[in-house]
């Protein structure tokens, strides 16, 4: 007598919830659900319940769902604000240390410069140049001229002018030739060359003369418009082979390509 009726619960049971869940899928159910929907969502704001420190002390605060995802979406808006905030004061501040530090230098020199920020860079294994903005830079930058960043270290020349953009061709590009001599006691001169990657060589050293590793390289003054002892590099390593007239060094650049900011093109020299 049990079982069979025991048996009749369930599969009635099974029939209503089966008709239940046919009635809420084709939304028949909708009339009923939904203020069931508000009488619950009502009920379950409590648990929206935040602690906010407000300098003194926590202050308990309750939110609705709405609330909470537009405060969510405010504290965001808000740190993505904050993180852009701080990347641009420490590039400014990195621009600043650097302006002064060029400053500083050509205090010391009576030479003619042009100051400008870098607008456009092409830094590839075939090339690598920037673009410099300076005003009516058509009249006063002569193709030819050194370029320089902080503390007077050489990072390339003018190859052409075009406006008021100037084009730079850096140390690492593969045209780059310049005249180089090594800070030893010979003053072992040579010639930097780019085309290496991140390296430089100094190419075309006299297979007689010494030079190790932590030697400083700094333009020699055989270049024309390049005055003597900008600062280029320090030697990494020597390749030299038996029998052969030269010697040639691997070399640091002092400046990476990838970090120029502001630059100056020094144009003239005052007491020349």
């Amino acid at each position: 007598m049990g079982r069979p009726r025991f048996v009749r619960s369930v599969v009635l049971l099974l029939g209503i919830l089966l008709l239940v869940v046919g009635l809420h899928i084709s939304g028949a159910l909708t009339f009923i659900e939904m203020p069931l929907t508000k009488v619950f969502y009502r009920g379950t704001e409590v648990l929206y319940t935040l602690n906010v420190w407000d300098g003194e002390s926590y202050v308990t605060k309750r939110m609705s769902l709405d609330e909470l995802r537009s405060s969510f979406l405010q504290l965001q808006a808000t740190y993505r604000n904050a993180v852009v905030d701080h990347a641009t004061l420490l590039e400014l501040q990195d621009e600043n240390t650097n302006l002064k530090k060029q400053i500083k230098f050509f205090s010391e020199k009576q030479w003619i410069y042009y100051t400008g920020h870098v607008t456009g860079k092409q830094i590839d294994p075939f090339e690598s140049t920037v673009l410099l903005y300076i005003e009516q830079a058509y009249i006063h930058i002569p193709v030819g001229s050194p370029v320089i960043t902080q503390d007077g270290i050489f990072v390339g020349t003018v190859v052409a002018v075009e406006g008021n953009v100037v084009n730079i061709r850096l140390l690492d590009d593969g045209n780059t030739k310049v005249g180089a001599a090594l800070l030893n006691q010979e003053k072992t001169v040579g010639i930097a060359e780019g085309g290496f990657g991140k390296s430089i060589r100094m190419n075309f050293i006299p297979q007689n003369e010494k030079v190790v590793a932590g030697d400083i390289v700094v333009t020699s003054g055989l270049t024309q418009e390049i005055p003597y002892g900008l600062p280029i590099g320090v030697v990494e390593a020597i390749e030299k082979e038996p029998y052969e007239p030269f010697q040639s060094a691997v070399l640091s650049p002092l400046a990476s390509s990838n970090s120029l900011q502001i630059l100056s093109i020094i144009v003239a020299n005052i007491n020349a």
